[in-house]
């Protein structure tokens, strides 16, 4: 009977100790690897962009109609397609960096499950680094291009190839170690 009353104090302190061991190879191997941490492994790296429609947004007309996003013109060039939202935080945090790329290749943004009205604000406030700017209302253009979640990037080459894709706000010490290495490839 007291063997049974000594397991039941140590067991809570013994499996403590086990999820603190655990989290703390968890956070070690994060901070040994942090480049790993947003890499999400998406079926499209390596096949073209998908070929769908997208409505593209006029800011003064609000949405465009039947007018879609000219993809075609990105043919033999690299480019960038950024999927973002008014109402996400990390592409605040992001914005900046989008700009820098803006400067190197083309970016397309997808404005995601967004309103116009807050894109537009979005865009006033922080800088408009896009190209072109298309309109994901339901978030069907972001299920055919495997997106999680926003910001989501990816790197498109000049074969209509997508050969980079970014989950999570893009930072810098992953655009100077990823992203500018592949565009200076090119």
């Amino acid at each position: 009977m007291k063997s049974k009353i000594i397991i039941f104090n140590i067991l809570p302190l013994t499996l403590f100790a086990l999820i603190l061991a655990v989290s703390a190879l968890v956070l070690y191997e994060v901070k040994k690897n942090p480049s790993n941490q947003n890499l999400i492994n998406s079926q499209l790296i390596g096949k073209k962009i998908p070929t769908i429609k997208i409505e593209k947004i006029d800011f003064f007309q609000q949405k465009v109609k039947d007018q879609t996003l000219n993809i075609d013109k990105y043919k033999n060039n690299f480019f960038a397609v950024n999927f973002f939202a008014s109402w996400c935080a990390p592409c605040r945090v992001e914005a900046p960096l989008i700009k820098e790329l803006s400067k190197l290749i083309p970016v397309v943004g997808i404005a995601y499950k967004d309103k116009v009205k807050n894109t537009k604000v979005f865009l006033e406030d922080y800088g408009n680094p896009y190209d072109q700017i298309g309109l994901d209302d339901f978030g069907k253009i972001a299920i055919d291009w495997g997106v999680y979640g926003v910001p989501e990037t990816f790197i498109v080459n000049t074969d209509g190839k997508i050969i980079y894709r970014h989950a999570g706000p893009l930072l810098y010490n992953v655009f100077k170690s990823e992203v500018l290495p592949l565009i200076r490839k090119k």
